[in-house]
């Protein structure tokens, strides 16, 4: 699943992206590409990328959710992983 997020308020980013999360571990999905952008400025990349952005809204509106691994962090692209029991 790949989301574009790019060019989108940071406030509808924030909600864009913390719902394909649910959505994605809701489907059983291993993996969610995040398209962030990079040449707009780093608002979005930085609230997805950083320790307390998207991994702790998630442990907050997801408890169910056991953890995110971010990878491959790049300029304009995020992997989210998810650990599953």
């Amino acid at each position: 699943m790949k989301v574009d997020l790019h060019g989108l308020p940071l406030s509808e980013a924030k909600l864009k992206a913390q719902i394909s999360v649910g959505e994605a571990w809701a489907d059983s999905l291993s993996k969610l590409k995040l398209v962030h952008g990079h040449n707009l400025g780093t608002a979005i990349k930085d609230y997805i990328q950083s320790e307390d952005g998207l991994r702790n809204d998630i442990q907050r509106i997801y408890p169910e959710i056991p953890s995110l691994i971010l990878n491959e962090k790049s300029l304009g692209l995020t992997i989210v992983r998810f650990k599953r029991p």
